[in-house]
């Protein structure tokens, strides 16, 4: 049995935020390799002169060469990372499903988990503290797993991206999904890390990647389309 290590992130998760997606997206590693990734990360933002937060929407384009290292330590390293898109969100119907969109949320969160977990191997799962509702965030995930009955109940736990460098690099990833799939190109630093991303990963970020794509694994998932 293997542990792993699990850090989420999302962007334009809320309702009526004005967009009309959301990508929740989490970066995987194994639990022995953690310290040494973390620190590793550590040295290559202090080689940059970059000791504080990395966030996607507060980037430099001074430090482009700092977000291109970290892509290509993500890509020789053993992380991996998955992301769901939901597109057409305005159309999504949580009556249907006689839901809310925070329990649609979390149902989606389990999505995301459940392409990168097994019943064999033990995870634990850290998630973005963004307000003070952190035990009721963790509750309400901890039952769609009850729920769903696929897979144990893994540890999880709320922290503070800016004290967590797997967070930051999960926020990287997941800003620039969000960024193309909502066709923005106002910014030549946050396009020229995508078309970054991109080719040195072979894949498009506004298209579901392969199934047995393990290394940088999407799903867009359009409500349109279920019924």
């Amino acid at each position: 049995m293997i542990e792993y290590k699990i850090f989420c992130d999302e962007s334009c998760h809320l309702q009526n935020d004005g967009w009309d997606i959301m990508s929740l997206g989490a970066i995987k590693l194994p639990s022995d390799e953690y310290a040494k990734i973390k620190n590793d990360i550590k040295e290559i933002k202090l080689k940059h002169k970059t000791p504080f937060e990395i966030k996607w929407t507060k980037l430099s384009y001074s430090r482009m060469s700092l977000y291109k290292e970290l892509i290509d330590y993500f890509i020789d390293s053993s992380m991996t990372y998955r992301v769901v898109t939901i597109i057409n969100k305005h159309d999504l119907n949580h009556d249907m499903f006689n839901q809310t969109h925070s329990e649609f949320y979390y149902k989606t969160y389990y999505l995301v988990l459940k392409k990168i977990m097994n019943e064999h191997d033990s995870y634990k799962v850290y998630m973005d503290l963004k307000d003070t509702r952190g035990k009721e965030a963790l509750d309400n995930l901890k039952e769609v797993f009850e729920n769903s009955r696929e897979l144990p109940l893994p540890f999880m736990q709320h922290i503070r991206a800016d004290e967590s460098q797997l967070l930051q690099l999960t926020d990287l990833f997941t800003g620039a999904v969000s960024y193309k799939m909502r066709g923005l190109n106002g910014s030549k630093i946050k396009l020229e890390i995508i078309d970054y991303i991109e080719r040195r990963l072979g894949i498009r970020l506004n298209t579901t990647s392969r199934y047995g794509n393990e290394k940088f694994n999407k799903f867009i998932q359009d409500p349109k389309k279920v019924k």
